[in-house]
């Protein structure tokens, strides 16, 4: 099956150069064909526009990155404007 691929990730398929292929051990056919998974996959379980986001629990991390040990829940939050800054912090 071929699905369409938004304009930023066409864009990856075809500039990618074989150098880079081939570091990868991949051809641009497996790249598209992993691509078009991802894209499939995101369009079957991202929210949609005006869905509540999805409910999860995560660790509060202090002013200077460091694990608390307290958990949130998002629907805790309910009606409250947060925001969430997603990041690797190791």
């Amino acid at each position: 099956m071929t699905v369409e691929l938004p304009e930023k990730f066409e864009a990856i398929v075809v500039n990618a150069t074989q150098e880079w292929l081939d570091t990868r051990g991949t051809t641009r056919d497996e790249l598209r064909k992993f691509i078009e998974g991802r894209v499939i996959r995101d369009q079957e379980h991202a929210p949609k526009v005006g869905e509540d986001a999805p409910d999860f629990r995560i660790e509060r991390l202090d002013n200077a990155g460091n694990r608390t040990g307290e958990m949130e829940r998002l629907s805790d939050h309910f009606g409250t404007p947060i925001g969430l800054i997603f990041g690797s912090y190791t």
